[in-house]
């Protein structure tokens, strides 16, 4: 019975001491929070989503803040359209703005 208890001891001590370390470790972790509340481990991935944040913001804003332009940052407003609210149904529509689609990924790989 002794043994038992001994061993049941030394296994919450176990389990405590890793709780321990991973309560220390969670305290001292630094985080980046970029203007929109998005949290990031460090500052270069930071550094490249507050890039690409600020030059997509255009396309987020809703039309009742803008002006109504043909165009956007390049991009047709019915594709902006179609990729906030309406989604592509069909092949077809994807194919016809394939253009667009490669101009946004440039947009946001770059």
């Amino acid at each position: 019975m002794d043994i038992t208890l001994i061993a049941i001891a030394i296994l919450i001590l176990v389990a405590l001491v890793f709780l321990a370390l991973f309560l220390f470790n969670s305290i001292n972790k630094q985080t980046f929070t970029a203007e929109d509340g998005s949290v990031f481990d460090n500052q270069s991935d930071l550094d490249a989503y507050q890039k690409l944040f600020d030059s997509t913001k255009p396309l987020f804003i809703t039309d009742n803040e803008k002006s109504s332009p043909q165009q956007l940052l390049g991009f047709e407003k019915t594709f902006i359209s179609k990729l906030k609210t309406d989604g592509f149904p069909d092949l077809k529509t994807v194919i016809r703005y394939r253009k667009q689609f490669k101009s946004l990924s440039d947009l946001i790989n770059t």
